[in-house]
C-alpha cells in the first residue's frame, strides 16, 4: 500500500515539475479559462464565491451572497437579518428584498455591493460584507408607445436582464431595437449604463445616453426614481433633492427625481450611488444594417522617431462621419506590403455600415450561430459559436507561446476573416455584435479626441513594439478603433469638456486586447495607460483594465465636483464603498467633508499646520522615557502627511505629493507608542541627543507608566 501511495506521489510531483506554466490542474489552466467552468463552482464551507468574469478577480462576502428574486420572499434575506412577522407574512417584491437588504446594512454598519455577470476588472464587484447578484432580475417590466405611429418606445428592463436577451426580446415582442449596441453582448443592463459602454455608431453616445429613467435604491433603503427634466418641465435643483432625500424614510413609496444635474451623475455611477432595480431605455424601430467590410494597408513610417504615421484618406473620411456605424482593426505588427514588397505598412480592416431595408442573409438562430466561411456576405469563421470559446482561445494562445515568430502571421489571419468582397446584411444586433460572452477576453480601451487618432495609434503600436521586443509580451489580437459621439454624463469618458477647457464632438475608442492567459497583460496596459494620460490625457474605459486614482479621475473629469454632490448624498453612509472606491479616491471625497471647525483648520497656510506638527512632536516628546522619541519622530511625519493631505483636499497640491499622500493610509496614535509590557520596561535606546526626554533615576511604577501612557494618547487623539 505504501508503495502504491508513493507511486502515485511521485507522478503527482513529476507532472506538476514538468510544466512551467501551472495554475491549477497540472497546467490545464494556464489561459485562466481551459476549465474556468469547474472553478467558478468552487465554494468554501457553503459559501458562494463571486468571480468576475473572466475568473481572474474573485469576490467573498463575509456575511452573505444575496440573489433578490421576482417571486415574494418570506424569509429573512441574509445572515443576521430579522424582518418583522408581518413582513414576512406579507411578502417581499424584488425592489423591496434590495432596499430591506440595504437598510439592514445602513443599521449594523455593512457594505453592499449589487453585481451583474462581472464583466468587468478594477474590482468594481469587490465587496466585504454582502454581495447582490442580480442576475435573477431579467424581465421586461412594461413598453410604452411614446407618439401616435409608435415610432418611439419607453421600456423598462430589469437590471440583470443581459444586452444579448434584451435586443432579441424586444426585437420579437415589440419590433424594437437601441440606437447602437457595442461588439460584446454579455453584460447586464445595469452593468452597461453604470460604466458609460459604448457602442460602434459615431453619430450615437456612450449607451447610458440611452436611458430615460433609473430605478434604484440608495442608502438607507430608500428608493428613488430618477429622469432628466423632459422640455417645458420644471428641472429640480440639487437642493431641493436632498431636503427630500434627507426626509424620506425606509419603506416610503419611491421619491420621483427630475432632475438633469442628478441624473447626469446617475447615469454612470459604477454602482457607488446605489443598487440598480431597473432601467427605462428609449427604443426605435428595428432596423437592418448593411455592412462594407474592407481590407485596407497603412503606410509604416520606417524611421522611429520622426516618421509620419497617417491613416488612409478612405478612413479619414469614414472616421468624419460618412460611415454612421464605423471602425477597423489594425494589425499591431508591420509587415511588407502585398502590392509593394517596398512599402511597410500595417494592414486592417474596416467596417462601414448603413442601415438598410435589405433583409440579406439567413438570420435563423442555427445559421447564426454556426456561420462559416462559404456563406455569402457572412462573418466567416470568426462568427462561429464553435471558434468563439476559451478552449480555442487556449489552443491558440499555446501555440503562439511555442511558435512567437509566427504571431504576426496569426493577427493576419484574424483580420482575413473579417475581410469580404460582398456585404454583410443583417439584424443590426448580429452586425454590430462580435461576441455574446463566450469568449473571455482581458482588455483596455482609452477614450481621446477623434482629431489625436493618429498620433496616439502610432504610440500604442510602438509601445507594443518595444514592449514586445523587451520582454517577449505578444498579443495576439488587432488593435480596434472604434468612434462615439460626445455627452454631457459627468463622468463618461465621452464627456465633452475636456481637461484643458476645450470641448470637443467626437471622439475615438482605442482597444487593446489579449486572449486569455497571455503575459504581462497588466503590466502592458498600466505602460500605455501611463503613457495615453501624459501625452493625450485619455480617458480609460471604467469597465476594462485601468489603474486610475484620484488625482487622474481628478484631472479627467472637469465636472467630477457635481457627480461628488450626488455620490455624497445616495451613499452618505459609505454602504456602496468597497476597493474600487477606494482605489480612484471616492471615499477621500466624504473625507473633505468636513466640519467648520476643522475646515477652518485646514484651510490655514501650509506653514502653520507645519507648524502646528511641531508643537505636537514637542507634546510627544516631553513624556516620560517609555514613549520613544524615534516612534515620536515618526508620528510627526504622519501627522505632516495628514496635514499635506487635508491641504490637498481644498487647495490642489500637485500631483506628486497628492500621488503619494493618497497612497499613506494614516495610522492612529497608538500605533505610535512602545509596547509598555513587562519585558520592554527598560528605558529605550534610541533617544537620541536633541531629543528632548524627561527621565528619571529610578523606574516609573506601573501605575504611573498607565497613567503617562493614557495622556500621551489622550494628547494625540485629541490633536488627530
Amino acid at each position: 500500500m505504501n508503495y502504491i501511495g508513493s507511486f502515485f506521489k511521485d507522478i503527482y510531483q513529476k507532472m506538476a515539475g514538468s510544466c512551467d506554466i501551472v495554475d491549477c490542474c497540472f497546467g490545464l489552466r494556464p489561459c485562466h479559462q481551459c476549465i474556468f467552468p469547474c472553478i467558478k463552482k468552487c465554494g468554501y464551507a457553503n459559501r458562494t464565491v463571486f468571480y468576475n468574469y473572466d475568473g481572474t478577480e474573485s469576490v467573498e462576502p463575509l456575511v452573505d451572497y444575496f440573489k433578490p428574486t421576482n417571486s415574494l420572499a418570506t424569509k429573512n434575506l441574509v445572515r443576521g437579518m430579522s424582518l418583522d412577522k408581518a413582513v414576512l407574512k406579507k411578502g417581499l417584491t424584488a425592489v423591496e428584498q434590495i432596499a430591506a437588504v440595504i437598510n439592514f446594512a445602513h443599521e449594523n454598519e455593512l457594505r453592499v455591493r449589487a453585481v451583474g455577470t462581472g464583466s468587468s476588472w478594477s474590482k468594481l464587484t469587490n465587496v466585504r460584507d454582502i454581495l447582490m447578484d442580480m442576475t435573477n432580475l431579467d424581465k421586461i417590466l412594461k413598453a410604452e408607445p411614446q407618439n401616435e405611429d409608435g415610432s418611439i418606445y419607453h421600456i423598462e428592463v430589469q437590471a440583470g436582464m443581459k444586452l444579448h436577451d434584451l435586443v432579441r426580446e424586444i426585437d420579437v415582442k415589440y419590433g424594437m431595437s437601441l440606437p447602437c449596441m457595442g461588439n460584446y453582448a454579455g453584460q447586464t443592463i445595469a452593468g452597461i449604463i453604470s460604466t458609460s459602454t459604448h457602442g460602434t455608431g459615431q453619430d450615437y453616445p456612450t449607451m447610458s445616453n440611452f436611458v430615460v429613467e433609473i430605478h434604484m435604491v440608495i442608502a438607507r433603503g430608500i428608493q428613488i426614481k430618477v429622469r432628466a427634466a423632459a422640455d417645458g418641465e420644471e428641472d429640480e435643483d440639487f437642493e431641493s433633492v436632498e431636503r427630500r432625500i434627507n426626509a424620506a424614510k425606509y419603506g416610503d413609496a419611491p421619491l420621483e427625481i427630475h432632475s438633469t444635474d442628478v441624473f447626469r451623475a446617475v447615469a454612470v455611477g459604477f454602482g457607488s450611488l446605489g443598487a440598480i432595480y431597473s432601467v427605462t431605455l428609449e427604443c426605435v424601430p428595428v432596423y437592418n444594417i448593411e455592412e462594407t467590410r474592407h481590407y485596407i494597408e497603412m503606410d509604416w513610417p520606417s524611421d522611429k522617431q520622426t516618421g509620419h504615421f497617417e491613416t488612409p484618406s478612405e478612413l479619414k473620411e469614414l472616421a468624419s462621419g460618412a460611415g454612421r456605424y464605423f471602425s477597423f482593426f489594425v494589425n499591431p505588427f508591420p509587415r511588407k506590403s502585398w502590392q509593394d514588397a517596398d512599402r511597410t505598412v500595417l494592414r486592417s480592416v474596416y467596417f462601414s455600415g448603413e442601415r438598410t431595408d435589405e433583409t440579406g442573409s439567413c438570420q435563423c438562430d442555427c445559421c447564426m450561430a454556426f456561420q462559416c466561411c462559404v456563406c455569402t456576405g457572412c462573418r466567416g469563421q470568426s462568427a462561429c459559436q464553435i471558434v468563439q470559446t476559451d478552449c480555442a482561445a487556449t489552443c491558440l494562445q499555446i501555440v503562439a507561446n511555442c511558435l512567437p515568430s509566427f504571431i504576426p502571421s496569426f493577427a493576419d489571419c484574424g483580420l482575413h476573416q473579417f475581410a469580404r468582397d460582398a456585404p454583410y446584411i443583417q439584424k443590426w444586433y448580429n452586425v454590430l455584435t462580435f461576441t455574446n460572452g463566450n469568449l473571455h477576453l482581458k482588455t483596455a480601451e482609452y477614450c481621446i479626441p477623434v482629431e489625436d487618432m493618429d498620433n496616439a495609434l502610432k504610440d500604442i503600436v510602438r509601445i507594443m513594439q518595444d514592449y514586445g521586443k523587451l520582454y517577449r509580451a505578444y498579443t495576439l489580437l488587432p488593435i480596434y478603433v472604434r468612434m462615439v459621439k460626445a455627452d454631457d454624463l459627468y463622468l463618461s469618458p465621452a464627456n465633452r469638456r475636456r481637461p484643458d477647457g476645450k470641448e470637443v464632438d467626437r471622439f475615438c475608442y482605442i482597444e487593446v486586447s489579449f486572449l486569455p492567459g497571455a503575459y504581462g497583460v497588466d503590466e502592458f496596459h498600466r505602460k500605455v495607460e501611463d503613457y495615453m494620460f501624459k501625452h493625450y490625457m485619455a480617458r480609460p474605459h471604467w469597465a476594462k483594465n485601468h489603474f486610475l486614482n484620484f488625482n487622474r479621475v481628478d484631472k479627467l473629469y472637469p465636472e467630477l465636483h457635481k457627480w461628488k454632490r450626488v455620490y455624497l448624498l445616495f451613499n452618505s453612509d459609505g454602504t456602496f464603498d468597497n476597493e474600487f472606491t477606494r482605489k480612484v479616491g471616492f471615499e477621500d471625497l466624504r473625507d473633505c467633508e468636513c466640519s467648520s471647525e476643522k475646515q477652518q483648520r485646514i484651510n490655514c497656510s501650509h506653514r502653520e499646520l507645519c507648524s502646528e506638527t511641531d508643537q505636537v512632536s514637542e507634546t510627544v516628546t516631553q513624556q516620560p522615557s517609555r514613549v520613544n522619541a524615534a516612534h515620536a519622530q515618526n508620528y510627526q511625519n504622519e501627522l505632516h502627511t495628514e496635514c499635506l493631505h487635508n491641504h490637498h483636499c481644498t487647495s490642489n497640491v500637485s500631483t506628486v505629493d497628492a500621488e503619494v499622500i493618497s497612497s499613506q493610509p494614516m495610522k492612529s496614535a497608538g500605533d505610535f507608542l512602545p509596547s509598555l509590557t513587562a519585558e520592554n520596561s527598560s528605558p529605550p535606546s534610541l533617544l537620541t541627543a536633541d531629543s528632548t526626554v524627561y527621565t528619571t533615576s529610578t523606574e516609573p511604577t506601573d501605575k504611573e507608566v498607565a497613567q503617562n501612557a493614557d495622556g500621551a494618547s489622550r494628547t494625540l487623539e485629541t490633536i488627530v
